[in-house]
């Protein structure tokens, strides 16, 4: 009697737990955030969680008996699909999650994501099914998708050049704009690199840059030249950064400006800086630079600078004649005359009203042999196709500086002035008065 009593005493404690577990279960079933239904293999439904009425608007009840074809809770072309899931299940196994739209009671359409499992209860064998309400979910994917949509839009019809580069220095993406500028087409972005559109000057600093922004840091401010597919050169100034994933570089985004017209409008005005509007030739400004420059030139090759300081002869006259108009001319074809007697390392500079100077880099006594050049060239242009319809003529001082002179450059210039001023003391052409009509 005693072992009969503890067997029974054993049994409702069993007893007592698997009621326990029941209501467990019961309440996860219940409470699930999910809809959580039975439903034969037919799909009639044999039960439901609350989370399933308020999925589907109907009540148990009104669910259990019937099959989600009688309650059409489903579109006419999305029950095809949900059949050959019951067909899965019938052979044991478990689909999903498939994504459906649900149609509620109350006509209002909902998506759907639905797992499903076959299982057997009391030698019955059912389905298992899942049902999650991802109205939110697809309701952010939305506005992600629109969203980078409108980034994508924004990025292809920036005027700038973005692009990205793989750690290994391949181009993974390119904007419109980079293709436009560039020539390239968007098939033949998978196969470049950063040196095949980096100018041969910029290899160095651009891989420079590339590789401190693998290693973490920024730059703000990369100026570099791009290489068109037609090998014309751009250049670009812009910023790079880098995306990391776990530490490790991912891929680098740089935005690249092209700034050719910009570069063309700064030397546009460099040049006017240094030039004389009227002549072409350098002016006073650029003048102290490059003695300065051919000083030092001068000291390391132990070669002469000449110099030659020149004045046109009666230009007060010309002016006082014939007007600004043709002294304007008359100082044109001069500076013109001088620019083409020299060489392309020599400088012409506009030093005063109507005078120049001319500045002979590394010379061995070759002023003189320049000063006679330019009086010949002169003379003959006179001769044969008269300047501006008039002689004109020229004093010039000619002399050489070297650092072991015992003189400056300033002094040297200044002898020179003298000694072209001593040439305009002796003889000089007449200015003579353009022929008449007729004559």
């Amino acid at each position: 009697m005693r072992a009969l009593h503890e067997r029974i005493a054993q049994l409702e404690q069993q007893v007592a737990k698997l009621r326990a577990s029941e209501e467990e279960l019961e309440i996860l079933f219940e409470h699930a955030p999910d809809g959580y239904y039975l439903s034969t293999l037919t799909g009639t439904f044999v039960d439901g969680n609350r989370a399933a009425e308020r999925i589907t608007g109907y009540k148990r009840e009104e669910l259990i008996g019937k099959s989600f074809l009688q309650l059409k809770l489903l579109p006419p072309g999305e029950t095809v699909r949900a059949s050959s899931l019951l067909a899965r299940n019938a052979l044991g196994r478990s689909t999903g999650p498939d994504e459906f739209t649900l149609i509620r009671k109350d006509g209002a359409q909902i998506p759907v994501e639905i797992r499903t499992h076959p299982v057997r209860i009391s030698d019955r064998r059912l389905i298992l099914g899942i049902a999650r309400d991802i109205s939110r979910r697809k309701r952010a994917e939305a506005a992600l998708q629109e969203s980078e949509e409108r980034f994508r839009d924004i990025i292809e019809h920036a005027h700038d050049l973005i692009q990205s580069v793989s750690p290994q220095g391949r181009f993974e993406y390119v904007n419109k704009a980079w293709l436009d500028t560039l020539g390239y087409r968007e098939k033949d972005v998978g196969r470049l690199t950063l040196l095949d559109v980096l100018h041969p000057d910029s290899h160095a600093h651009c891989m420079s840059v590339f590789g401190s922004v693998l290693a973490g840091q920024t730059a703000d401010h990369v100026e570099a030249t791009f290489l068109s597919s037609s090998g014309e050169a751009i250049p670009v100034e812009g910023n790079v950064s880098c995306r990391f994933r776990d530490g490790a570089p991912v891929s680098t985004r740089g935005i690249f400006r092209d700034v050719t017209e910009r570069k063309r409008y700064e030397e546009r005005l460099a040049r006017m800086a240094r030039h004389d509007p009227l002549t072409g030739a350098l002016n006073r400004y650029a003048l102290d630079e490059l003695l300065s420059r051919e000083a030092a030139r001068s000291e390391r090759s132990g070669r002469p600078i000449g110099l030659l300081m020149i004045d046109i002869n009666r230009f007060k006259e010309i002016n006082d004649r014939f007007g600004h108009a043709m002294g304007d001319r008359v100082l044109q074809g001069v500076a013109d005359l001088l620019q083409r007697a020299v060489r392309a390392s020599d400088m012409v500079v506009r030093y005063g009203g109507d005078e120049f100077l001319i500045v002979l880099p590394e010379t061995d006594e070759e002023a003189d042999d320049v000063r006679h050049r330019l009086l010949s060239e002169i003379d003959e242009r006179n001769r044969t196709n008269p300047l501006l319809d008039f002689p004109v003529t020229l004093a010039i001082g000619s002399i050489h500086w070297s650092p072991g002179s015992g003189r400056t450059v300033d002094q040297a210039l200044e002898e020179a002035d003298r000694r072209m001023y001593e040439n305009k003391r002796g003889p000089s052409s007449p200015v003579s008065p353009p022929p008449r009509a007729g004559s």
